[in-house]
């Protein structure tokens, strides 16, 4: 026991830093973001070092996770994606100034080169299944209150995907209409078929877009479609 107490008086801030990066992953669906402070926590052996530099490295994951999370879009916001690379590349960056004074430089560089290469695997992995799946509830789903939403069989085919619900309640097409610009989706032409078209586009380096397509079908249903474009 004493030797247990020891260890926890030494490295309880290695385990709140990598704690307080799942509080922010764990609700985002976005756990690949704990990847980096964990190394970090277990690179850095200095307690005052070791917070500064892993404090800085949550806050950086809340801005990659927590817009999007909160449907905020725009070209500040860093896409999913950009989670897994971008973000990695980042942490990087803030930790390297600290290396010289942690570890040797030899150490350091093969724990920041591990970060940086496992992001960018993680990247093209999710990027190859994103081609063949359908895409994420992307802002459009959960629909609001007041309304109800049936899920249909959605599309796939010449490498993209698509979702689609129909949403009946009182006023359905005006409430998604409402919801969806609450997201981010601003308006495009409408399509030839009469559908309104809606989209949003996030990302720091890449753009990711994505656009709803909505078809008014009574006063009470409309029927929701989105994709990657």
């Amino acid at each position: 026991m004493p030797i247990l107490g020891e260890t926890v008086r030494t490295h309880w801030w290695r385990c709140a830093l990598v704690g307080a990066a799942a509080v922010v992953c764990v609700p985002t669906s976005s756990l690949f973001g704990v990847v980096p402070v964990l190394l970090w926590a277990a690179l850095a052996r200095t307690r005052r070092t070791g917070l500064i530099v892993g404090c800085v490295l949550v806050a950086l994951l809340a801005w990659f996770v927590l817009p999007r999370f909160l449907g905020f879009a725009g070209p500040w916001v860093p896409s999913y994606v950009e989670v897994f690379w971008l973000y990695p590349v980042f942490a990087a960056l803030v930790c390297l100034p600290a290396v010289p004074r942690e570890r040797s430089i030899a150490a350091g560089a093969l724990v920041l080169t591990t970060m940086v290469l496992t992001g960018l695997i993680a990247a093209a992995f999710v990027l190859l299944v994103q081609l063949e799946s359908k895409p994420g509830d992307e802002g459009v789903l959960p629909v609001p209150g007041g309304v109800q939403a049936v899920e249909g069989t959605g599309h796939c085919g010449s490498g993209n995907c698509s979702r689609e619900v129909t949403v009946t309640g009182d006023r359905a097409p005006e409430v998604m209409r409402a919801h969806l610009a609450e997201r981010g989706f601003t308006p495009r032409y409408p399509l030839d078929s009469g559908d309104e078209r809606v989209c949003r586009a996030d990302g720091l380096v890449f753009t990711h877009e994505v656009c709803a397509e909505s078809r008014t079908r009574t006063s009470t249903e409309v029927r929701v479609v989105w994709y990657v474009s």
